[in-house]
């Protein structure tokens, strides 16, 4: 059998794991039903993005110490790479400014108590201006961004429940022959078969393509492949929200 690789909405690193949370709480931001809940998603949203931000400029400019003094010490290690300066008058960098400027008054400020209460609106903009920036620097620093970057969707609370489509039956694979193929996934502690195959058929195509199409509003943990009644393979998706 082929080597399978994991969804493309796998979390494969801490790092997509914190780009993850951060698009949780957006979305919990834009379904909450009162604004004490909803201002709690997005300052958790804002507060999760930056810190992003502040791994990717490390890792991108590799410099550890970014994080306090941020502005200063991201000046410095584009200085220290021999790279041109940012621009933190105009375009994405400006924005960045704002944002931080924003975090610090959430979570060191509180002026007023409209503060607490942010429009889901403000959670997008994090997301965004976070997006932009950890492309920005990565390019700047001449390295590719991390493929997670890109990712923009996150299931909330009412995400839909239900699970898959049918069970496909391939030609000439007959459900109860012994020696059929089985392709079932796992969720919620509960097997749903997906695929029957024809017995001597290689099912790594065939789940690598339930893989590549998998929906991130319903996750599962995990994919079996069952020789007959017998367990050959399973795979740990690492999709969020999967039990």
């Amino acid at each position: 059998m082929a080597d399978i690789s994991s969804p493309s909405n796998a979390v494969q690193t801490p790092h997509h794991h914190l780009w993850t949370d951060a698009l949780h709480s957006r979305a919990l931001a834009g379904e909450a039903r009162n604004k004490w809940d909803r201002g709690t998603y997005v300052r958790w949203t804002i507060v999760t993005a930056w810190t992003v931000l502040e791994i990717s400029c490390q890792d991108a400019l590799n410099d550890p110490e970014i994080s306090y003094r941020f502005k200063e010490n991201t000046d410095e290690a584009v200085r220290r790479n021999g790279l041109t300066p940012l621009d933190w008058g105009a375009g994405v960098w400006q924005r960045v400014r704002t944002l931080q400027e924003r975090r610090k008054t959430l979570m060191h400020r509180f002026l007023t108590e409209s503060n607490l209460f942010p429009e889901t609106s403000v959670a997008h903009e994090a997301i965004e201006t976070v997006r932009e920036g950890v492309v920005d620097i990565y390019r700047h620093a001449g390295r590719p961004a991390p493929h997670w970057i890109i990712e923009n969707e996150s299931r909330g609370w009412d995400a839909p429940q239900q699970v898959g489509s049918p069970t496909v039956c391939r030609v000439q694979a007959d459900p109860n022959d012994p020696g059929s193929i089985r392709i079932v996934i796992v969720r919620d502690g509960h097997e749903y078969p997906v695929e029957v195959l024809p017995a001597n058929t290689d099912p790594a195509p065939f789940v690598q393509d339930l893989l590549k199409k998998a929906d991130v509003s319903i996750p599962f943990a995990l994919v079996r492949i069952y020789l007959g009644s017998v367990l050959s393979k399973e795979i740990e998706t690492r999709m969020r929200g999967a039990t």
